[in-house]
């Protein structure tokens, strides 16, 4: 046991606990008490639902009571309210261990409540791996290895808030912090677009190991990926999908082309086993300064959670199983109803990930300013506004790849963006301002509002130049 804390061998009923606001409290771990949060609310802890003489029970408790340092007393009350949810259903038998009949049962219970409980195992797993079954910890640690062997049991891993798909903020945030490193020259070139291949298109670790030099092919600026299939051989394509890379990959992907010195068409593309790119993509974004609101902490990132993420999202926005299949590069349409069992749990979706362009960049302008189009990162590449400012300039593109956003309006939010400091923006606002005031579906409006908001930034920054 490397956590002292977590010992439960002494017995004890009382802990001294510092809270996220400092203060020393003395709590009992076996007893239900309130804790007054940072907005003067007394919110109840359930800890009298486990059992002192219960080693699991111990456990449980001081896991959870360890966790009043790191996290707010309201998520730590959720907590208990789900656990107490599990434990009290007809079919739930005492036991001295987590057994995966006791897992099953997560799927009969609010189904917000097991990406609560879900993490909370992993930790026993970890702490105090004689308390569950080997089965559970199998599950725990290896969900992407049950999502073929036993499906059935999907809907809980892809709403595992560790393992399964991201919720909204938490993929803007990795798109944000991503660029950012990026940007800041802490990220190298191969890294960012080693991340942004699985972030667009959802390929397994497997399939990144297979990719080839001659696997992109580069057509007037058009990046098409020849994506292998990942198992078996040539039964569709003679064994790869043939995919469009978004604008972001496509730009990554020209970029990093650029700098092979030789390009034999037998050269790997990234130069690394299956092992080794899950762990380069898990070391990427673990460098990364990511938060996750749900988990009140740092975002955990595997390969398969882009996937997961890039369809049921697909499906939430109308995609039928045909064309998930085809996202996924899967043969058979067997694991897609999988999937959409998940849906009702999930998140609403950010983007639709079978349009033609995938919309990544959608909260907050992070390009640069340009004085002139002199300035400009590449010539020829100037955007003008023909429906609002009678064709005016309002910056250039700082991407080689072609884009089929919704220019000008998609452009603001784009990383690529190079706005003119000179250009109208102010009537761009007033104009932005009005067509959502006119605008009735809620999904437009909100995207309305996310380029109000980039103008907004746009101009404050000029302001200040």
């Amino acid at each position: 046991m490397q956590n002292s804390a977590l010992t439960v061998s002494n017995f004890l009923t009382e802990r001294q606990i510092i809270l996220l606001d400092g203060r020393k409290v003395k709590v009992p771990l076996f007893s239900t008490y309130s804790l007054v949060n940072h907005d003067q609310l007394k919110i109840p802890l359930k800890f009298g639902i486990f059992v002192k003489k219960s080693p699991l029970d111990q456990a449980l408790a001081n896991i959870i009571t360890d966790m009043l340092s790191t996290h707010s007393i309201k998520y730590i009350s959720t907590i208990l309210h789900a656990f107490d949810a599990w434990t009290l259903l007809p079919d739930f038998k005492y036991s001295n261990a987590i057994d995966f009949t006791k897992l099953q049962l997560l799927q009969k219970i609010q189904s917000s409540y097991p990406t609560f409980i879900l993490p909370i195992l992993r930790k026993l797993s970890l702490n105090f791996p004689n308390l569950v079954d080997d089965e559970v910890k199998d599950f725990l640690n290896n969900p992407t290895i049950w999502e073929e062997r036993n499906p059935a049991y999907f809907k809980l891993i892809v709403n595992d808030p560790e393992k399964g798909v991201f919720t909204k903020q938490e993929l803007e945030n990795l798109h944000d912090n991503l660029n950012l490193a990026f940007s800041q020259k802490k990220l190298s070139q191969y890294d960012y677009t080693l991340a942004w291949f699985v972030i667009a298109t959802g390929a397994r670790p497997v399939q990144l190991s297979r990719l080839k030099l001659n696997d992109i092919n580069i057509i007037q600026n058009d990046v098409m990926i020849k994506m292998p299939l990942a198992k078996g051989e040539g039964i569709i394509d003679q064994g790869f999908f043939l995919r469009k890379a978004p604008t972001i990959l496509a730009d990554c992907l020209i970029r990093y082309i650029s700098k092979f010195t030789q390009k034999n068409i037998d050269t790997p593309l990234f130069n690394l086993n299956p092992t080794e790119i899950s762990k380069r993509i898990k070391v990427i974004f673990e460098n990364l300064d990511t938060y996750s609101s749900r988990l009140e902490g740092k975002i955990p990132v595997n390969a398969y959670r882009f996937r997961y993420t890039l369809a049921t999202r697909a499906l939430a926005n109308g995609a039928s199983d045909h064309e998930v299949a085809r996202l996924l590069t899967h043969r058979s349409l067997s694991c897609i109803r999988y999937y959409r069992a998940s849906l009702p749990e999930l998140q609403k979706p950010i983007q639709d990930a079978l349009a033609e362009e995938m919309s990544f960049f959608a909260h907050a302008f992070k390009g640069k300013i340009i004085t002139s189009l002199n300035d400009a990162t590449f010539k020829n590449s100037a955007i003008a506004d023909f429906f609002r400012l009678a064709g005016k300039n309002i910056g250039s593109c700082g991407t080689q790849a072609k884009c089929y956003q919704n220019a000008p309006i998609s452009c603001l939010t784009c990383p690529y963006f190079e706005p003119l400091i000179d250009a109208p923006w102010g009537s761009l606002l007033d104009h932005l301002l009005d067509d959502q005031a006119k605008e009735q579906e809620e999904r437009i409006k909100e995207i309305s509002t996310q380029a109000i908001e980039a103008v907004k930034e746009i101009m404050s920054l000029i302001k200040e130049i």
